[in-house]
């Protein structure tokens, strides 16, 4: 046999080199590019998040001006407070009827020998400019909330005790009838009580140190036996959820509930801010008026709509101010939640205590749609 050879040429070498250096060459400036995207991708959400970094500091701000412009109206010299339909509260002062100039009616009495007032309209609290910005503002009557430090009491609101109106109030916002209602009443009562000892359903130490995971804490605590100091201390207690407190629907809910089980949220309807044991029902929301004084409730509401209201009103000191700041040009909002007890002083410049502040509030508003809901049908519930 004869064998054959394989000469190499020079021709041949430069072609195969050539091949190899053009996919060094293609490899290098896929590389570059690469880097080159990920570099004005990196440069773009650097300069994304100092300009919204920015604008939230401007909001921020804002919203801290939205605060002390709603801060005036509460410490101002007002007379008696009104509430809208919308749930939003004003501070009326007779000089609105003394001069001719606002065109009010002055009050005057009915058929019924009941005294009339023509409110005066809610003041403007939207897009109320400040700056390269603007601010909105939102004031509700902290006292129109049922204050659950106080379920412990005897006090009677109607014909139903405090617990009575807490229960009732539980079934309607979602949670079912049977023991799940008395574990979460005697649970509240059992942290703010002073003794050790736990009620029939309740929670002391010895629930919380043997149950701290199920409440998704790494380490066992103890019963404050003490008052609530802020809301969210309740999510503390045996029984209390985020999806009941802040409402299935609620951004900090967890999507841990039950299936099928919906919670309305408490938050609207309870508070722990100021030291009222009775709820105002001339601004309490209409779920909450409608447990407390059944009969009455729809009567209430409509003089609500009607912009009218007779008799005099009862003074609330403790209010929840949320404020909205936002730049004419940004797409960031800054929220700011606070609930002021105004000083005991009626003339201007008495000033008020902070019982609460958020500055990194995660919602606006929400609250107000408690209002706008009907009255409901509270024959289903449990009496005592």
């Amino acid at each position: 046999m004869m064998r054959r050879e394989t000469t190499v040429t020079p021709t041949r070498i430069l072609a195969s080199e050539s091949g190899v250096a053009l996919l060094l060459v293609l490899f290098v400036v896929s590389l570059l590019i690469i880097i080159a995207a990920e570099f004005a991708f990196t440069t773009r959400m650097e300069i994304t998040n100092a300009r919204n970094f920015k604008e939230d500091i401007e909001g921020y701000f804002y919203a801290q001006a939205g605060f002390q412009y709603a801060l005036t109206e509460i410490i101002g010299n007002y007379d008696e407070i009104y509430m809208t339909s919308g749930g939003q509260v004003g501070f009326y002062r007779k000089w609105y009827h003394e001069n001719p100039d606002y065109g009010f009616e002055a009050p005057q009495e009915n058929d019924q020998g009941e005294v009339v007032v023509q409110w005066p309209p809610m003041p403007n609290r939207t897009g109320i400019p400040i700056g390269n910005g603007k601010f909105d503002y939102i004031v509700t009557d902290e006292e129109g909330r049922l204050n659950i430090n106080y379920l412990n009491s005897r006090l009677r609101i109607g014909d139903k005790t405090m617990r009575d109106v807490f229960r009732d109030l539980l079934l309607a916002v979602g949670v079912p009838e049977g023991e799940e209602p008395d574990i979460i009443i005697d649970s509240i009562m059992d942290w703010i009580d002073r003794n050790d000892e736990h009620r029939l359903n309740g929670a002391e130490n010895d629930w919380y140190e043997a149950n701290y995971a199920e409440k998704g804490f790494a380490y066992p605590y103890s019963c404050k036996n003490s008052r609530l100091d802020t809301i969210d201390e309740l999510l503390l207690i045996r029984g209390i959820t985020p999806e009941l407190l802040y409402g299935s629907d609620s951004i900090y809910a967890t999507g841990q509930a039950e299936e099928g089980v919906y919670y309305k949220g408490l938050l609207p309807y309870i508070t722990v801010y100021g030291y009222h044991r009775k709820v105002n029902l001339d601004t309490a929301p209409p779920l909450l008026l409608q447990i407390i004084d059944p009969e009455s409730a729809e009567e209430m509401m409509e003089s609500r709509s009607e912009n009218e209201k007779t008799g005099k009103r009862i003074l609330s000191r403790t209010f929840r101010i949320e404020v909205r700041g936002y730049s004419d040009t940004a797409d960031v909002e800054h929220y700011i939640t606070a609930v002021v007890r105004r000083s005991q002083r009626r003339d201007s410049g008495g000033g008020a205590e902070i019982y609460y502040w958020n500055a990194g509030s995660m919602e606006f508003g929400r609250d107000l749609w408690s209002f706008q809901e009907g009255l409901i049908d509270t024959s289903g519930f449990a009496s005592y």
